[in-house]
């Protein structure tokens, strides 16, 4: 749990230093959500979570780096499933306004308001009552957050108390003709 402390400080200390490095590719976001429920899906074995993709039929080419988005969904949905201890969790993707926005939605206990803007500060944790044995340090969601911002999109957060959590984060789609498809 240290090593990965002290990889969290770092990673957030390079991308702050502009020295983490990027390597956008177009690559299959789909494929990049799949594999990222398949690596969570043993953290949901055994308990009565269902976790669930919905995706377009048609999913253009998107240029990013598939290592850092991929952290950044392990680490949401893994956050969605010691969070939620029945129903569901969706990750899914909707192409709107020149952007693919891709959710990860869960049934969980929600997040407080007073909260919500706090979630991607470093070092942040949800209040006490409201936490899970197993927790981490307050860094993933602040890393998550400087990898979009690193891609040129946006991540943010709506939720209710007892209702479950859904965040959201947004990845601009390339300008190759795709765009005309869901104007």
């Amino acid at each position: 749990q240290l090593l990965a402390l002290v990889d969290d400080v770092l990673d957030l200390s390079r991308i702050d230093s502009g020295d983490m490095p990027i390597s956008s590719q177009e690559s299959d976001l789909g494929a990049v959500i799949r594999e990222s429920l398949d690596i969570v899906e043993g953290l949901a074995r055994g308990r009565s979570l269902e976790l669930k993709a919905r995706l377009p039929d048609v999913l253009p080419p998107i240029s990013f780096d598939q290592t850092r988005i991929r952290e950044v969904l392990v680490n949401l949905l893994t956050n969605a499933v010691r969070f939620t201890e029945r129903g569901s969790i969706t990750a899914a993707v909707e192409l709107k306004d020149h952007e693919a926005i891709v959710s990860v939605a869960d049934t969980g206990k929600g997040i407080p308001p007073d909260e919500l803007s706090r979630v991607f500060d470093e070092f942040h944790q949800v209040n006490m009552s409201l936490r899970a044995a197993s927790e981490g340090y307050g860094l993933g969601l602040a890393i998550s957050k400087r990898f979009v911002e690193l891609h040129g999109g946006r991540i943010w957060v709506e939720s209710e108390l007892g209702k479950g959590s859904t965040f959201y984060f947004s990845l601009p789609l390339a300008d190759h003709g795709y765009v005309r498809l869901i104007e």
